[in-house]
């Protein structure tokens, strides 16, 4: 089962950077980082939120290692950009997150990031959240090299070692139309 997520994986890191540029194309873009300070907008990031969000993401990861069935409660409003996905409910703060009806697997992508830096601030702030949340007795993290052929500059991956559920984040790379560089840390989670 396991080796059928990673086609899926490099399937949906290729497609990231079109529809990165899509969103581009279309001004629906709103950047998640105030990019002038460097500083991250307090709505992803704030501390009074943690332990709700910790909540959330242990109640996500919950449901990805109780199978395919348990994450219907999860199932938000229709999306709006693709008929195949809801939203996710709890949404993940400063993240559109999306549930696939077919093939129940969570994606979540930040908006534009214009540095690297910034980029890796929030990834490590995701991993750090991830961490706090997730049961440490089956759900380990590693480190994990970007496949080849994929818009991926950094990965890390969390997988339950009883269900082999897996969240994967990444900060994926890509360059706007107009030649500057752009950043966009995603989740993917995929249930037992």
């Amino acid at each position: 089962m396991k080796t059928e997520r990673n086609p899926m994986k490099s399937k949906i890191l290729l497609a990231a950077p079109l529809l990165v540029g899509c969103f581009i194309a279309s001004g629906i873009v709103v950047a998640s980082l105030d990019v002038g300070s460097g500083r991250i907008r307090s709505d992803i990031s704030p501390s009074s939120e943690t332990s709700q969000k910790n909540s959330a993401l242990r109640s996500l990861a919950l449901a990805l290692s109780s199978g395919k069935e348990a994450m219907h409660p999860f199932r938000g409003s229709p999306s709006e950009k693709d008929p195949h996905k809801d939203r996710l409910n709890p949404p993940i703060a400063g993240m559109d997150c999306y549930l696939d009806r077919i093939t129940t697997h969570v994606s979540c992508f930040s908006s534009l990031i214009h540095t690297e830096e910034e980029s890796v601030t929030l990834f490590t702030w995701l991993i750090d959240e991830l961490q706090a949340a997730l049961p440490s007795d089956t759900w380990i993290g590693t480190r994990k090299e970007p496949g080849m052929g994929t818009a991926s500059i950094r990965s890390y991956t969390y997988e339950d070692q009883n269900s082999y559920a897996s969240i994967d984040i990444d900060i994926i790379a890509g360059t706007e139309p107009s030649g500057q560089n752009f950043y966009m840390v995603a989740i993917f989670a995929w249930p037992a």
